[in-house]
């Protein structure tokens, strides 16, 4: 049992709706009902039930809702209190991550700066290779990368899956797996954002010659040439979380997780406003 899943079952109650709920937590509509999906798995006992008119509580639901607020209000004073002992009444926290991590920053950025309104925040977007020179650099306080990296001070943040993407009508859109040996027939379009050191990586584990016929920054136009069938690609689920209509993801064979950490160059070197804000993430767990 985490916050992240009581925080759902919470706003799933107090709006009644699982896609009100989502916009109120800031995430998609397919995390809401994996979070209530896991907490009713975790205690044993149906919460919600779920229709087209929306989500209503059911007996048990209504029972135990009370205890879930309350534990969410611990927490709030919880963290409350410990920002009163540190003294975080100002600050400056600055942030860099490539473009899919900066999605998944954002709900956590702006319940932060609700808790420390004072703070004020810097979110800055790049490429993996700009994101570790502003870590290096000290550019920023805490970067995103994907790990394991033994030469930082790190902390998880998320983890997500590497998967294949085809526009629909592929042959290869109807497999269930597919190996990266499988897309040579196809031009291989790069996501330079994000994924390039990670795809490279996968490519030489493999032994496997890497030609990409394109290099693309933007993760959307990257996914719309796929669909125009300009060429096949490799991304994170984070980036295809439903699936775009005209698009179809298949996982790899051999799976490919991938780890996104927030680093520092050393954790003995971290401004208070960085380590409120690893501590913060930790509570949201």
């Amino acid at each position: 049992m985490n916050l992240a899943q009581l925080r759902t079952f919470a706003a799933v109650a107090q709006t009644g709706r699982i896609t009100d709920a989502a916009v109120r937590l800031k995430i998609t509509q397919s995390a809401v009902s994996h979070a209530l999906t896991s907490l009713e798995t975790e205690l044993g006992v149906q919460l919600v039930v779920r229709d087209r008119t929306g989500s209503t509580l059911t007996d048990v639901g209504r029972t135990l809702l009370p205890h879930a607020e309350t534990a969410l209000r611990a927490v709030d004073r919880l963290a409350d209190e410990a920002a009163e002992v540190t003294g975080l009444q100002r600050g400056r926290l600055r942030l860099g991550a490539f473009p899919t991590a900066c999605q998944l920053l954002s709900p956590l950025i702006r319940a932060f700066g609700r808790r420390f309104p004072a703070v004020q925040i810097v979110l800055l977007e790049g490429s993996d290779t700009e994101v570790g020179e502003w870590i290096a650099a000290r550019v920023v306080d805490l970067g995103v990368v994907t790990g394991p990296r033994d030469d930082l001070s790190t902390t998880p943040l998320a983890q997500d899956e590497m998967l294949a993407v085809f526009p629909t009508g592929h042959p290869l859109a109807e497999q269930t797996e597919v190996e990266l040996a499988d897309l040579a027939d196809d031009p291989f379009l790069l996501s330079s954002g994000g994924c390039e050191p990670l795809i490279r990586g996968l490519y030489s584990a493999a032994r496997l010659p890497f030609t990409p016929a394109h290099h693309i920054r933007e993760m959307a136009t990257l996914l719309a040439m796929v669909r125009d069938d300009l060429g096949v690609s490799v991304v994170p689920s984070f980036a295809v979380d439903p699936a775009p209509i005209g698009l179809v993801t298949v996982p790899l064979r051999p799976r490919v997780p991938r780890h996104l950490l927030l680093a520092a160059p050393t954790a003995d070197q971290l401004s208070p406003a960085a380590r409120a804000f690893l501590t913060f993430i930790d509570l949201e767990r």
